[in-house]
């Protein structure tokens, strides 16, 4: 498929070198840099259950596991902040992630073990756009021991892409197309051949440009010789750095965020994916398996293109609840079918009758059919029908990732 992501998507262009000579610490910037009051929240001080003992105060130049050393901050989260770093041994680039002390089970190592034989050897195209875990280790901090792993590195994510430089819409139909292209590759490897379920984190946060060039990084380490980033002391042992931002450059797309991800088919239980992103099956409390992952892709690509999510959970009093999640739905894909509901017809009775008629516990909302949300395309017919494909109640009814690499919106 010609589009505007075949500049933007590619193979993966680094690989990580034979040994070299390692290279000395370099000495950064202590001062010329701006302080910002301590009485302003920034970073990661903003989450709303952020406590500062539990993220380990990593400091611009310091040197980890003997050969990390960090030159810029990426970005963070609330279990853990992101770094730019360079390996000293081998010299290129990697991405540090440095964990809350409190986040003591990793799904995310053990599960890029399983997978790391299938990455090396399967011919598979999608391995390439799965982010390459390249070495962990255990940090001691002064208030608990810290899991860090060092990933691939990577520009931004498509969300903080979108934030950033497309704020008042979304990305156009082709780029689109192209990134949804290059998820179903991921997911069709994870699926197919490592036996993965993603499950929480197929979104555009985990979605993220890769690299053609290691080069391309080396402006944000030069910047903070020739203008060291603004940061707060806020106390002699802690200091917050802000996160820089790099204007994109051609890549692959890659997926990441294993953390919440399991292992095989399944059938797996359990409450997952964010609220607004749960599969019908999710919120029904039944089983679930490799179909939650595709009806991600429909939400996905659906937020790729715009700034408004298809399903908010909440009612016109702004009150989030499953039953005004339910009612969305119905109002987007129709009414549940029997069979659906009678997989736990207990759950199904706190919102349908026995005949599936609804209760009303939340009204389902006018106006709001696939045809009638979407009006930024000229011409959605082919995407509603994706869309139709993949927003679907029974999840077994929704095409694998391999099947949706043909669909008609992809390859027109």
């Amino acid at each position: 498929m010609a589009s505007t992501w075949s500049k933007l998507a590619s193979s993966l262009g680094r690989l990580r070198q034979g040994q070299k000579t390692p290279e000395e610490p370099r000495s950064l910037p202590t001062s010329g840099f701006s302080l910002i009051d301590q009485s302003q929240k920034v970073e990661e001080e903003e989450l709303p259950d952020y406590v500062a003992d539990r993220f380990y105060p990593v400091r611009l130049g310091e040197v980890f596991h003997g050969r990390y050393q960090t030159i810029a901050k990426l970005g963070f989260g609330s279990s853990s902040t992101i770094w730019l770093a360079r390996d000293l041994n081998d010299h290129p680039y990697v991405a540090l992630k440095v964990y809350v002390h409190t986040s003591r089970f990793h799904r995310e190592l053990p599960l890029y073990k399983d997978m790391d034989q299938k990455l090396s050897t399967t011919e598979n195209p999608g391995r390439k756009n799965i982010r390459q875990l390249l070495d962990s280790f255990n940090i001691d901090g002064p208030h608990g021991q810290h899991v860090a792993l060092v990933f691939q590195p990577a520009q931004m994510s498509l969300r903080d892409m979108k934030l950033v430089f497309r704020k008042d819409g979304g990305f156009d139909e082709m780029f689109v197309k192209g990134a949804v292209e290059e998820l179903l590759k991921a997911l069709d490897f994870l699926h197919n051949e490592a036996h993965v379920v993603h499950t929480v984190d197929v979104h555009s946060g985990n979605l993220l440009l890769g690299l053609n060039d290691d080069s391309i990084l080396r402006p944000l380490e030069d910047q903070e010789f020739s203008s060291p980033v603004a940061r707060k002391g806020v106390s002699p042992d802690r200091t917050i750095y802000l996160s820089r931002l790099m204007r994109p450059k051609p890549g692959p797309m890659l997926l990441s965020g294993f953390g919440e991800a399991r292992s095989g088919p399944g059938p797996h239980a359990g409450d997952i994916m964010p609220i607004q992103y749960r599969a019908p099956e999710t919120i029904m409390c039944i089983s679930w398996s490799y179909p939650v992952d595709i009806w991600s892709v429909g939400l996905t690509a659906w937020d790729l293109l715009g700034p408004k999510r298809l399903f908010t959970a909440q009612d016109e009093d702004g009150d989030m609840y499953d039953a005004a999640h339910l009612a969305q739905l119905i109002a987007a894909l129709g009414p549940p079918p029997l069979e659906f509901l009678r997989r736990n017809p207990e759950r199904a009775a706190d919102f349908w009758d026995k005949n599936g008629n609804w209760l009303g516990l939340a009204p389902i909302p006018p106006n709001r059919t696939l045809e009638e949300l979407e009006t930024r395309l000229k011409d959605p017919s082919r995407f509603i029908a994706f869309l139709r494909r993949v927003l679907t109640w029974v999840p077994e009814e929704r095409p694998t990732a391999k099947e949706l690499l043909q669909d008609p919106w992809l390859r027109e």
